[in-house]
C-alpha cells in the first residue's frame, strides 16, 4: 500500500492547479517562506519576505506544523504548490498504514466516508484550509480512543501535542469533545486519563504555545477575533454570516448528519457517540451564540461551524457499521447529499513558487495566478504594531535593503540572511542606518561587535552609528519563552522516557517472575 500512497502524492504533485479557496494565499506563502528559511539552514522563526521584504513574525506560523512540513516536501519537489498537493496525501495515507498496523481500524469504507463527508471536502477544496484538513487524523484517533475508552495519557498526550501544532483551532474543540464522552459515559477515570493527556501535551508543547501567548499580545487581537472572524455572527443560521451562502449550506451539511443520526437510531448501539455529535452539532449552532463573546477561547474557532468537522469524524463509525443495511445505505446518500450544492470555488493555476524567489517574484506569480497580493503581506493577525508604518517605509526604502537616515554616506549589504543581516556602514557623520526590517522586540543589533540599543520608532529596525566606517550586525536573539517552554518540554519528554523505562523494567521482572 505504500507504494501507491507515494505514487499518488507523486501524480497530485504533478496536478498544475490548486484549489481557489480563501485560504490558499496564505498556506501558499507560508510554504514558500519555510522553504526559503530550511534552504540557507534557519529556522522559520522569522519570514524574511513577507510584507515586501520587510519581513513578518507569523507569530510562529500559528500552527506551525503543516507549513513545516509542507515546506520540507516542497524543497524536495522544488515547489511549494507541488507540496500543498502532495503533502495531504502522504498524511492521510500515512496515518492510515499505521492506525490499521496498530489498531486494525478504521476501514478503508469508514475512511472513504471521511474522505467523501461535504464538511471535510469544504475544508481542502472550498477554504484551502490545509492544516485543518491535514489534521483530520490525528482529530480521529484522539476522539476513537476517547468515545472507546481507550486514552492512554502519555500515548495521546504527544498525539494531543501534535495535533496542537498542527491545527490549534481543531485541539481545542478535540478537547472538549473527549471530555464531552468521558461526560456521556460516566466515567471519572476518562477524565482523570484525558487531564494526563493534556497536561503531557502541554508539556512537551510549551516551547510554542509560551511564546504564542506572549507575542499575541503583540498583535491586534481584533484581526483575529473582529470584523468578518466575529464567531457569535457566523453560527450556523445567522442572517449576519460571513460568505452567508457556504454557511446556508453547511447548515444543511449539519441537518443532513441529524437525519443520518436519527434514521439508523445511533443512540442504541452508539450511545456516547450520539452524545457527540449533538454537542458538536449544538455548539455550531444559535444555541451555543453565547459562548463565543471574548474574552472566551471559542472565540478564536472565528467560524463556529468548525464543529461539524469533528462531529463528521465521530459519526464516520456508527455510519460504516449500517452501510450493511439498506436504511444505513439511504442514511450515508442523505449524509453526501449536500456535494450536490457544493461552494465550489473553482481552481487556481500553481504559482510554482521556489526556494530561490524573491519576494518581488513571488508576488508577481501570485497576483497573476489568483490575484494574490503582489506585496506577499502576511495575515492580519500577524501583524505587529509596526505594520502600520510599512505603506511608509515602502516609499521611504523603494527597492532598497538599507538606507541612511542624514548625512553623506554610504552603506553596503554584506550579508542578509532569515535571522541575520549585516551591513558596512561608511558615514562622515552620527547617522542611523535603517534596515529593511520590521520591527519586532527580538531583533539585537551591534556595531564592530559592541552590542547597542536597536530603535523602532519608524516601524522598521534603526541603529545609530557614529562617523566612519563600521560593520553593523542585525540578528534575531528569540523569545526568552520560548527558551523557558523549550525546558519545560526537555523536562516533560526526560519525565515521559524515564516513566516508560520503568514501566519496560516492571513488566520484564514480572514476565520473568512468572
Amino acid at each position: 500500500m505504500a507504494p501507491a500512497i507515494v505514487a499518488a502524492a507523486g501524480a497530485a504533485a504533478l496536478v498544475p492547479y490548486l484549489p481557489a479557496g480563501p485560504d490558499l494565499y496564505v498556506h501558499l506563502l507560508w510554504c514558500w517562506e519555510v522553504m526559503r528559511c530550511l534552504a540557507v539552514g534557519a529556522l522559520p522563526v522569522w519570514l524574511p519576505d513577507l510584507n515586501a521584504g520587510f519581513g513578518s513574525p507569523g507569530i510562529r506560523l500559528y500552527s506551525p506544523l503543516g507549513p513545516f512540513l509542507q515546506g520540507v516536501v516542497g524543497l524536495a519537489l522544488g515547489s511549494a504548490g507541488a507540496a500543498l498537493r502532495a503533502v495531504p496525501v502522504l498524511a492521510w495515507g500515512g496515518f492510515l498504514l499505521v492506525v490499521r498496523r496498530r489498531r486494525g481500524t478504521p476501514g478503508a469504507a469508514e475512511w472513504g466516508i471521511l474522505l467523501a463527508a461535504p464538511v471535510v471536502v469544504y475544508a481542502l477544496l472550498g477554504r484551502g484550509a490545509w492544516s485543518e484538513f491535514l489534521a483530520v487524523p490525528l482529530l480521529w484517533w484522539l476522539l476513537d480512543v476517547a468515545v472507546e475508552g481507550d486514552l492512554a495519557p502519555a500515548r495521546d498526550g504527544v498525539l494531543l501535542g501534535l495535533l496542537w501544532l498542527m491545527h490549534a483551532p481543531t485541539t481545542l474543540m478535540a478537547l472538549v469533545l473527549m471530555g464531552v464522552a468521558a461526560v456521556a459515559a460516566r466515567d471519572a477515570w476518562r477524565l482523570l486519563k484525558l487531564t494526563g493527556a493534556a497536561v503531557v501535551a502541554a508539556g512537551l508543547t510549551a516551547w510554542h504555545w509560551l511564546p504564542l501567548a506572549f507575542e499575541a499580545g503583540l498583535m491586534d487581537r481584533d484581526a483575529l477575533t473582529g470584523g468578518i472572524f466575529v464567531a457569535s455572527r457566523n453560527v450556523l443560521g445567522s442572517p449576519s454570516a460571513h460568505a452567508l451562502g457556504e454557511n446556508i449550506w453547511l447548515g444543511w451539511c449539519a441537518v443532513a448528519l441529524l437525519v443520518a443520526l436519527a434514521a439508523e437510531r445511533w443512540w442504541r448501539t452508539e450511545g456516547v457517540r450520539t452524545v457527540a455529535v449533538l454537542v458538536a452539532v449544538a455548539l455550531a449552532s444559535p444555541l451555543a451564540a453565547f459562548l463565543y463573546a471574548p474574552p472566551s477561547p471559542f472565540s478564536f474557532l472565528q467560524f463556529p461551524w468548525r464543529w461539524l468537522l469533528p462531529a463528521m469524524v465521530v459519526g464516520a463509525r456508527p455510519l460504516r457499521r449500517s452501510l450493511a443495511s439498506p436504511g444505513g445505505r439511504l442514511a450515508l446518500g442523505c449524509l453526501l447529499a449536500p456535494l450536490l450544492a457544493f461552494p465550489w470555488r473553482g481552481v487556481a493555476s500553481d504559482p510554482r513558487l521556489t526556494a530561490a524567489m524573491t519576494w518581488k517574484q513571488a508576488g508577481a506569480a501570485v497576483f497573476t495566478s489568483f490575484g494574490g497580493n503582489p506585496m506577499v503581506v502576511d495575515a492580519a493577525q500577524n501583524r505587529p504594531a509596526s505594520w502600520a508604518l510599512l505603506a511608509r517605509n515602502l516609499e521611504r526604502f523603494g527597492a532598497r535593503d538599507a538606507v541612511l537616515d542624514s548625512g553623506e554616506g554610504r552603506v553596503t549589504v554584506v550579508s542578509w540572511a532569515p535571522l541575520e543581516r549585516a551591513l558596512r556602514v561608511e558615514a562622515t557623520g552620527r547617522t542611523n542606518v535603517a534596515l529593511r526590517l520590521l520591527d519586532y522586540p527580538f531583533w539585537r543589533a551591534s556595531v564592530d561587535d559592541v552590542a547597542v540599543p536597536v530603535y523602532g520608532t519608524t516601524g522598521v529596525v534603526e541603529v545609530s552609528v557614529p562617523p566612519g566606517r563600521h560593520l553593523v550586525r542585525v540578528s534575531w536573539a528569540g523569545d526568552p519563552w520560548a527558551r523557558v517552554g523549550l525546558a519545560v518540554a526537555v523536562a516533560t519528554g526526560l519525565a515521559l522516557g524515564w516513566g516508560r523505562l520503568r514501566l519496560g523494567r516492571r513488566r520484564r521482572a514480572g514476565g520473568s517472575g512468572a
